[in-house]
Formats: structure tokens, C-alpha cells, sequence
């Protein structure tokens, strides 16, 4: 009897969850890439609770509330932190994805929303959100565009650097992200103790790199160099005198290490804005898959888009690159 009543009660919040996401203009549907249909309509309803979440939230002035029948620990405490930044907003309108497949579950990409603390030309983003195998969501990150992510995973030369491919990918989302929440933790793990860190014309160094040695061959641009700890100190006091950071990523390029297939480049153009600053650079990480299990930022440089003759910087050999470093085993 209590199983049928269980059943019953599900049943209902579904029927009712969906309905609520219909009469706020906004219903999401997995359109392909999942066979399973209970475990599709299981995370449809647990989008759709995130919608629902959000838009009430933004009606009332408060967080959202999330239930951990839809959502992981980490993915409620993850989005709480995103709401300090900013609320956010979908647009009324029916979200459609395709569901692809990770090493932990799934995922799905480019869902629209509205960043409210943003300014209005860069209030929309898109968003990527991960699920459990069970189709509990685990994670919500501020997304790249699906076409560069099309580009970056139609390069993959075998399935391991295909599977590389996609934890960079969600890697640099989640860094990303990192800025937005202001989440010092995961800032913190992503770089090596010893990463060459290079700012303003900078270049990062991540700890736990006995054995990498990187040294910097381009000498084209006069260079900050920072410890991890000084560069870290930077943004806790940035982070904790500003509201709302956007920081958004373009152009972004994925390099495998000719000679050695665990280190990859990966080159994008960086958007930084924040109420009282803003700047646009050439973001360059090396990132290191010898344990593949934890990957570490070992190089992270930034150059602004311009040099010190005010020209625009566009050329490939004007930016640092993979070839830049040269790496000792």
C-alpha cells in the first residue's frame, strides 16, 4: 500500500512540476542522445524543478529551493553560491537538448539564462548541467558556446583524447564558474603549489610538478610573475570587494603535447567585467594528465589583447602556445 502511495505522490509532482514550467513559459525536453525513457523524463522533471526553482526565486527576492530528490549536495551548494553572485532567470521559451554522455553520468548543454546582475548586453549565458547516472542533478556550470564545443571534440584524435577532450571542456566551465561564485576552494586544487603563474603579461605554475620543470622561452612581453599564494591573495580581496564578477570565455582552443600526449595547451580569449574593472586578454593553460584521475593546471599566462604599442594582438605567434614552454622530464 505504501509503495502505491509512493508511486501515486510521484506521479503527481511530476504531472505537477511540469505543469507549473508550462504556465511560466518555459519547458524543457531532452530531444535526443537518450534511449532510456524513464531516465529521460526523470531528468526533464528535475530541469524543469530548476526552472521552476529559479523563477520563483526571482518572483520572491530569495534563494531558490532545491530538494535533494532532484539535486546532489554539491549541485545545491554549487548553484547557492552562483545565486550570491547573481540571480538568475530563464527566458520564456521551450529548451531543447541533446543528452551526451560522460565518464560520471550525463550531460546536457547550451541552456539559456538570464544573468540579472549582469549588464544587459551580457546577461545571457548559456548553462551546462550534469546528472548522476540515476538522472539526480550534480552539477550547473556557466557554459561554452556548443559550437566551439562541436569544434573542440570533432578534433580528437583517439577515444582517450576524446575523453580528455570532454573533461576540458568541463574543466574550463567549471573555472569559469569558479569566478562567478568566487569559490576560492576550487581555485585553490586546480593549480599546481608550484604553477608558473604570469599576470597583467602573466604566466602561471602549478604545484606538485616534481618532476615537470617549464620554462618560459618567449620573450617577446615583459612579465608579473606570482606564487600561487600572491596570486590567490589577489582575487580573495577582489572577491571580496565586488559583487558580481562576469567572466566570460571565447575563441577557445584545445593542443595536444606533440611528444607528450598527457600535457595539453589549451588557448582561449578572456572577457573580464566587474562593476569598477574590466579588461580583455589571451588566457593560456597547460594542463597535465599524469594522474589522470586529478589533472593540474601546471602553466597559466595572461597577456591583454593589446601590446605595448596599443596594437591588437590577433597573431597566433604573438600569444603563448604550448610551443612557448619547453618541458623537462
Amino acid at each position: 500500500m505504501k509503495t502505491v502511495t509512493l508511486r501515486i505522490a510521484t506521479l503527481i509532482f511530476v504531472v505537477s512540476t511540469v505543469i507549473s514550467a508550462h504556465a511560466q513559459g518555459t519547458l524543457f525536453e531532452i530531444k535526443d542522445g537518450l534511449d532510456n525513457y524513464a531516465l529521460k523524463r526523470i531528468m526533464e522533471n528535475n530541469v524543469n524543478t530548476l526552472i521552476s526553482s529559479f523563477k520563483m526565486a526571482v518572483i520572491e527576492n530569495k534563494k531558490p529551493k532545491l530538494s535533494k530528490d532532484n539535486f546532489t549536495v554539491d549541485a545545491i551548494e554549487g548553484i547557492e553560491e552562483m545565486w550570491k553572485s547573481s540571480a538568475m532567470n530563464f527566458p520564456i521559451t521551450e529548451l531543447k537538448s541533446r543528452c551526451l554522455n560522460t565518464s560520471t553520468g550525463y550531460q546536457v548543454r547550451g541552456i539559456p539564462v538570464d544573468m540579472l546582475e549582469a549588464d544587459k548586453a551580457e546577461e545571457r549565458q548559456e548553462l551546462t548541467i550534469d546528472f548522476q547516472k540515476d538522472g539526480k542533478i550534480s552539477a550547473v556550470s556557466v557554459a561554452i558556446e556548443m559550437h566551439r564545443y562541436d569544434m573542440i571534440m570533432a578534433e580528437k584524435s583517439n577515444e582517450v583524447d576524446y575523453s580528455r577532450r570532454q573533461f576540458i571542456v568541463d574543466f574550463v566551465e567549471n573555472f569559469r564558474t569558479a569566478y562567478n561564485k568566487k569559490d576560492m576552494k576550487m581555485l585553490n586544487s586546480v593549480f599546481s603549489d608550484k604553477a608558473l603563474i604570469i599576470t597583467g603579461k602573466l604566466v602561471k605554475e602549478k604545484p606538485n610538478s616534481d618532476i615537470t620543470k617549464m620554462t618560459l622561452n618567449n620573450n617577446r612581453v615583459v612579465y608579473i610573475k606570482q606564487t600561487k599564494m600572491q596570486y590567490l591573495e589577489k582575487l580573495r580581496n577582489i572577491f571580496k570587494n565586488t559583487k558580481y564578477i562576469n567572466v566570460k570565455f571565447e575563441d577557445i582552443e584545445v593542443t595536444q603535447h606533440p611528444k607528450y600526449d598527457d600535457i595539453y595547451g589549451v588557448n582561449l580569449k578572456q572577457y573580464w567585467h566587474t562593476s569598477n574593472y574590466q579588461d580583455v586578454g589571451y588566457l593560456f593553460l597547460m594542463i597535465d594528465f599524469r594522474d589522470p584521475k586529478n589533472p593540474i593546471i601546471q602553466v597559466r599566462t595572461w597577456q591583454p589583447d593589446k601590446d605595448d604599442k596599443g596594437n591588437v594582438v590577433t597573431k597566433k605567434e604573438d600569444v603563448f602556445r604550448l610551443g612557448s614552454f619547453r618541458i623537462v622530464r
